[in-house]
């Protein structure tokens, strides 16, 4: 079988994956708790709040949904298990069709430095071969292109602004090639921050806005979709933790939309920059800033010539409200930023030993030498 791309917990590695990897297991992407922090596509189906769920209603998401999840193979370089020289080895992960004529949105870390992709379409006996549209390593997305004789199903994305915790949801993917798995859970948190890296350290990806979720995700279930009541993507399966039962992962919708436009051109996706390096308020520090209740992102350092040391902001004081968000702790602050574009101006609220200034920024983009590529 297979081994799979997929994200994993830093601590320990699931042992059926060991088991089934075989010798050609590179590693799977591993995450932690983070202490920091276009086009036209198918029409939307109907909002989920306004169904009557019954019996039926998952496994007619199931039906529906299931001609548009697609699974991904391919080739790419691997350590030799005798630690001299190198081998190829294939890798497993999930993708889904956004657009009739074959475009596929997947994971960044399920095609990364990839020889040879191979996308096996629902119906088609045999895979079809996928180019790389563009991708994006700090995002961890990536579209790709399959050709088609004829229009390919399709699944539409729903609107950040309805997803709630609590809310069902449902993952399809290819876990250890168990293709087409489906599994049933809730989404159980929002905005959280998490590092991922494989097994050696030498990749290291920070995730920020993921969405958490029960419904079970497995090796393979990378870049499959996670899916509303009304069969639309709220987001990509992209991370489990597996020292922790129920701990899965997936970039948002937000996220992808965002994404989209510049990975169907092959350009860079904006990442935005404050210039801040921030850490949660303590007791101690808030008590000598007459900070009451203790809540904000306490500004460690400032980053020279960056759009925060243009604004005034001082190492000391402490972010209690970005651009009308209000900021709770450092990975708020940081999911804040990230949801801005370079050239936005914003106001930012900072909390002094003398009270409350509000300030005024402009978000840049991210310096070359602070960012990830891979």
């Amino acid at each position: 079988m297979k081994p799979s791309r997929s994200v994993s917990t830093i601590l320990t590695v699931s042992a059926s994956l060991l088991a089934l990897s075989g010798a050609a297991y590179v590693g799977t992407l591993t995450v932690q708790q983070w202490k920091a922090p276009s086009s036209a596509y198918a029409a939307p189906l109907s909002d989920q709040n306004s169904q009557v769920i019954t019996g039926n209603t998952v496994p007619g998401v199931v039906a529906r949904a299931n001609p548009a999840v697609v699974q991904i193979t391919d080739t790419a370089p691997a350590p030799s298990p005798t630690g001299s020289g190198s081998m190829s080895a294939e890798y497993l992960g999930s993708g889904f069709i956004i657009s009739p004529k074959g475009f596929i949105i997947t994971n960044d870390h399920v095609i990364n430095q990839a020889k040879n992709i191979q996308v096996k379409l629902v119906g088609d006996p045999l895979p079809v071969p996928a180019k790389v549209v563009g991708k994006d390593y700090n995002l961890d997305l990536a579209l790709l292109k399959v050709s088609a004789p004829h229009p390919l199903p399709t699944l539409s994305f729903a609107s950040y602004r309805k997803i709630r915790i609590g809310q069902f949801a449902i993952a399809i993917g290819n876990p250890e090639a168990l293709s087409h798995s489906v599994t049933f859970g809730i989404i159980s948190a929002e905005d959280r921050a998490i590092q991922a890296g494989n097994s050696s350290g030498t990749q290291v990806r920070q995730y920020y806005n993921m969405l958490q979720t029960d419904a079970a995700i497995n090796p393979g279930n990378s870049g499959g979709p996670l899916l509303n009541l009304a069969g639309q993507v709220v987001g990509v399966n992209t991370a489990v933790s597996t020292s922790g039962q129920g701990l899965g992962f997936a970039i948002p919708v937000s996220t992808v939309r965002r994404a989209l436009p510049y990975l169907e051109q092959g350009k860079v996706v904006p990442e935005p920059y404050l210039g801040v390096e921030v850490t949660d308020v303590t007791e101690q520090q808030a008590k000598k800033l007459h900070e009451s209740p203790v809540r904000g992102a306490f500004v460690v350092k400032v980053m020279p010539n960056s759009p925060a040391a243009h604004a005034g902001i001082k190492a000391g004081e402490v972010i209690i409200n970005f651009n009308g968000t209000p900021i709770y702790q450092d990975t708020g602050l940081i999911n804040a930023v990230q949801a801005t574009k370079p050239g936005q101006k914003v106001t930012v609220t900072v909390w002094t030993a003398k009270g409350a200034k509000v300030l005024h920024a402009v978000v840049q983009q991210m310096p070359a030498q602070f960012r990830v590529t891979g």
